[in-house]
């Protein structure tokens, strides 16, 4: 018994957790960048706790899992991304008003959509490229404030860098088998990883707030 039900649950209360810290953050400042980042955490818990329902209890939900794992490789760490970047480009646009992050998630939905809709690209080659994209966006952030500490201190950049490394190595080496590695099954080791990822993203709160405290 690979208990991959656990595993599941563990990483949707991660995504669900950190999702509540930017919510507060959404609320009281910077909005649209730190919605972005609820809304990709939002799909990742939906995907990890229909994952969840499926091997814990009902296997007859496994199309809706795999359906909205599809949507949540294709959107959560492009919008995790681009909402980092939002955020460290100190870009006016959007820290009033939740509507442009509404506008830029239409926006990367739509493009998901046409590009899987197009000869060129397959679904799940859109869905590796965008979180691909929004992987590299995650990194980019960590490391330029590794190498200015403009807002975060050494130790959370390293931690915000480590974590989308992990979320990397997950998708890159570990995959979605079975087959156990150290005695726990790989795809139990990739939802953990992709958890310890999001729990990551809590050192990059400051970058929300204006260099600012955040309180928990």
């Amino acid at each position: 018994m690979h208990n991959f039900w656990l595993a599941e649950i563990l990483l949707a209360l991660a995504a669900m957790l950190v999702a509540n810290q930017y919510c507060y953050i959404a609320r009281q400042r910077c909005q649209s960048p730190a919605l972005l980042v609820v809304a990709g955490l939002l799909c990742l818990a939906l995907a990890a706790a229909a994952g969840a329902y499926r091997y814990g209890i009902d296997p007859g939900v496994t199309e809706l899992h795999r359906a909205l794992s599809r949507l949540s490789g294709t959107l959560s760490f492009l919008l995790i991304g681009l909402g980092m970047l939002w955020a460290r480009l100190g870009l006016p646009l959007g820290r009033e008003s939740r509507t442009p992050a509404y506008v830029a998630i239409v926006l990367v939905i739509a493009s998901a959509l046409g590009a899987a809709e197009s000869a060129v690209l397959t679904p799940q080659a859109v869905s590796s490229l965008y979180s691909t994209i929004g992987l590299l966006l995650w990194l980019l952030v960590a490391l330029l404030e590794l190498g200015s500490a403009r807002t975060l201190t050494r130790s959370p950049a390293l931690l915000l860098a480590a974590g989308a490394a992990l979320v990397i190595v997950a998708g890159l080496v570990v995959g979605t088998s079975a087959t156990r590695v150290l005695g726990l099954a790989r795809m139990n080791w990739f939802h953990l990883l992709l958890a310890a990822g999001a729990l990551s993203l809590l050192c990059a709160r400051p970058l929300f707030a204006g260099g600012g405290r955040v309180d928990d």
